[in-house]
């Protein structure tokens, strides 16, 4: 008597192929933006990093030289490096904290008035992200410009005080202000939202039990905002120590690179002074930088703890 086989149903068939489909199909869906990501971001990054070890000049020719680039930033035989180095951890370490805080003190203060009034308050800090960057930076300009017909030297005049020379004795504190009024918009949205979706039950409790507003803000609210202060520290800091855009419309780096950061000076390197191969070896550097600090503020505000699953069984 033979036994007889029974052939695997459909359905069974079915249920082997669905993992398969489903790999297909989720690279099927990520496949556009991968590229997109390949061909803007890897592949340039790929063609700077061959350029860093060249000579490479304006006319394009170029050879082979090895680390002699990074060697010169490193030993420092480029005089200016130093200055760099300062100005950028002047310009960091100063435009970043002022942005997290005053967003977050902001974005507390409009939570607890009119609700009119708060739209008000935060489209006006988010008028920055609407007007190019040209705009943005003439405004500065024309703001603080040295002679009488600066709007601040204007004022000035109408008390006898003579025209002050503002973007040759304070150009870096102008560049700070005007790009740390850039980035809290950003963050004043993201915080004003964060703090709208915590449950009125925790504030309410606490209000009850006699907390003041600013006991509510730093044991119950700022402690929910742990989340997006992360996030917009960390965005803030790599769009920080990348940008060059404003400080070169506002100072153009000077006077005398008083103002000119690392972003800057690779973009001078390569675009001003044309040595493309130095001023790509800039850039490998500052993209190294990057990375070490993404990590480290990741390491600071404990990621691995965060995403970690909950020990509270439900």
């Amino acid at each position: 008597m033979t036994a007889k086989i029974e052939e695997p149903s459909s359905d069974i068939l079915t249920e082997r192929k669905r993992p398969f489909l489903k790999i297909n199909s989720h690279w099927y869906f990520l496949s556009p933006s991968i590229l997109l990501v390949s061909f803007f971001y890897f592949i340039p990054f790929l063609l700077v990093f061959i350029i860093a070890f060249t000579n490479m000049d304006q006319k394009f020719n170029w050879q082979f030289v090895g680390l002699i680039n990074f060697l010169k930033l490193f030993t420092l035989k480029d005089p200016l490096i130093p200055r760099i180095i300062k100005n950028t951890i002047i310009y960091i370490t100063s435009t970043l904290p002022l942005t997290i805080i005053i967003a977050l003190f902001i974005s507390l203060l409009t939570t607890r008035i009119n609700q009119t009034a708060s739209l008000f308050f935060r489209a006006v800090f988010f008028l920055p992200r609407l007007i190019p960057p040209v705009v943005w930076g003439f405004l500065w300009m024309w703001s603080f410009e040295g002679t009488r017909y600066g709007v601040f030297n204007s004022i000035l005049e109408g008390f006898g005080v003579s025209p002050i020379h503002w973007l040759i004795k304070f150009p870096m504190i102008i560049v700070i202000c005007a790009n740390v009024f850039l980035g809290i918009s950003l963050a004043l949205l993201i915080f004003t939202s964060a703090i709208a979706s915590i449950p009125k039950d925790y504030t309410w409790a606490a209000e009850i039990d006699g907390a003041s507003f600013w006991q509510i803000s730093r044991f119950i609210i700022i402690p929910l905002l742990k989340w997006p202060i992360m996030t917009m520290t960390a965005w803030h800091l790599m769009s920080f120590i990348n940008s060059y855009i404003y400080i070169f419309l506002i100072t153009g780096g000077g006077p005398y690179h008083a103002t000119e950061v690392w972003a800057l000076y690779g973009y001078n390197a390569a675009f001003k002074n044309y040595k493309y191969g130095y001023g790509s070896s800039i850039m490998v550097v500052l993209v190294i930088i990057n990375l070490i600090l993404l990590v480290v503020c990741l390491k600071t505000f404990g990621m691995k703890r965060m995403i970690e699953r909950s020990r509270i069984e439900i």
